[in-house]
């Protein structure tokens, strides 16, 4: 099979999971689809020693979006036969209506009905579960493009060895906490699908703060697991700060790095179960033909080991998700980004709120963005945004896109409209560095949202 480059990849939306799970029963059909050229398919191939044939790529490709699928469910085993799912229960709606309307072929009436709910809701629910599906299958093939393929990869004899503990601990202590290491290489292995932002700017203190939290002191603390979590609103920079941490210390987590999204509670067991496979720590050689339960339970197993690892959930805002999914004991370190602030006390987690930029740091993104405007007018601008990061992003991109039809100066003047979250600059386009909503207004409604008028803090 061929490796063809990742812009060659085909695109991974509702849209084109809804046209393969429509042919589901065909697995030509399914080897002629263009989801059938992911790298996540090639691997599935390979780890399955399924020939090279257009009907076992379709059994590939089947085989990736049943792993998915069956990660819909909570509170259930999606095995199980029909009559034992309770189709009232709203927690099994997005496993229902993929299975039922794709996989055996029912009408969207008949689904909505064993549901309990209107038609109305059934596609709003449908399109949700496809959307779901597709960010599932997307995380899991940005992360597999950042690695290797096994077919590229020496032969087991001439791999370099894997680090033992002790060099593993070793190279834990010397992680620096008055210093700022530079940008490195993960450990092999490592699970990150995000690269590096050459744009990041400041937070100096702050990525300080998180080594030492992690770190846990001089010396490893390997018998216990320290947490930090970067808090704070929507746009305010979580994700990009734990993503430059990662790239910054990463190297001295042996044990590898490992960036899981918490955003969908039900995706959680799926996102676990990938740390072990093909590219990753391959746990075993048949590991892409065990249940999801069993690739669950090993990754979660050498989790607990005393090798260190860095553990990243991404958008945890559930204390009970955390208790679930942090290993009770071992060599982890749990790196999360959060919009809640108070935790359990028996949780232990240190958290590090984070506040906007430094005006100096803010000057700093837009003007890489736009080098030869007015310092005083990117002054203005930064004012007028609040110096939130998101919003700052977005305006720098904006100037860049469009610097041949307006000038800083005009921009400054669009901004000072009493609608400026409705300014175009600032709902969102291009490449976000996180993956995240790029619509500013969207990202504060959010947290706005969040919010409760009975709490003094709050109002």
């Amino acid at each position: 099979m061929s490796n063809s480059d990742s812009t060659d990849q085909p695109p991974i939306n509702p849209t084109s999971i809804r046209r393969v799970l429509r042919i589901w029963h065909s697995t030509p059909q399914l080897g002629k689809h263009p989801l059938a050229r992911l790298k996540l398919v090639e691997a599935r191939q390979r780890a399955a020693n399924y020939p090279d044939t257009l009907e076992d790529r379709g059994r590939a490709l089947r085989d990736v979006l049943r792993d998915a699928i069956k990660t819909f469910p909570h509170g259930g085993d999606p095995s199980g036969s029909e009559a034992e799912i309770k189709f009232s229960d709203k927690e099994w709606r997005p496993y229902v209506i993929l299975t039922e309307r794709f996989i055996h072929g029912r009408s969207p009436d008949y689904v909505a009905a064993q549901l309990g709910i209107a038609a109305r809701t059934y596609f709003v629910d449908q399109a949700q579960a496809l959307s779901t599906l597709a960010d599932i299958l997307h995380r899991r093939e940005e992360a597999l493009l950042a690695e290797p393929l096994p077919s590229s990869s020496p032969p087991a004899a001439d791999r370099p060895a894997r680090p033992t503990l002790a060099e593993a601990i070793k190279q834990f202590e010397i992680l620096p906490l008055d210093t700022l290491p530079a940008p490195a290489a993960l450990p092999p292995g490592s699970l990150m699908p995000l690269g590096r932002n050459p744009l990041f700017v400041g937070r100096e203190r702050d990525l300080k703060t998180l080594a030492r939290v992690l770190k846990g002191g001089e010396t490893a603390a390997i018998g216990q697991v320290e947490t930090a979590a970067t808090t704070g609103l929507g746009g305010i920079g979580k994700t990009q700060l734990a993503s430059e941490f990662v790239h910054r210390y990463g190297r001295f987590f042996e044990g590898g790095v490992f960036w899981l999204s918490f955003a969908d509670p039900k995706a959680v067991p799926s996102e676990v179960a990938a740390c072990g496979g093909v590219g990753f720590m391959e746990l075993r050689p048949n590991f892409g033909d065990l249940t999801l339960g069993d690739q669950v339970n090993l990754v979660r197993a050498v989790w607990q080991e005393p090798m260190p690892r860095l553990l990243v959930f991404d958008n945890c805002e559930d204390p009970e998700l955390l208790d679930r999914w942090r290993p009770p004991s071992g060599g982890c370190r749990i790196l999360m980004t959060s919009r809640r602030a108070d935790w359990e006390p028996t949780l232990g987690v240190k958290t590090l709120p984070l506040d906007v930029l430094q005006r100096d740091e803010s000057l700093a993104l837009l003007q890489y963005y736009y080098a030869q405007a007015d310092d005083q007018i990117l002054d203005a601008i930064a004012a007028e945004l609040g110096d939130l990061p998101l919003a700052l992003h977005l305006a720098g991109s904006y100037l860049a896109r469009y610097r041949r039809a307006i000038t800083p100066a005009q921009y400054l003047a669009q901004l000072r409209d009493p609608a400026l979250l409705e300014h175009p600059s600032l709902k969102g386009s291009g490449i976000s560095p996180t993956r995240h909503d790029q619509n500013a207004f969207r990202t504060i409604a959010l947290s706005h949202d969040k919010l409760d008028p009975d709490d003094p803090v709050d109002e």
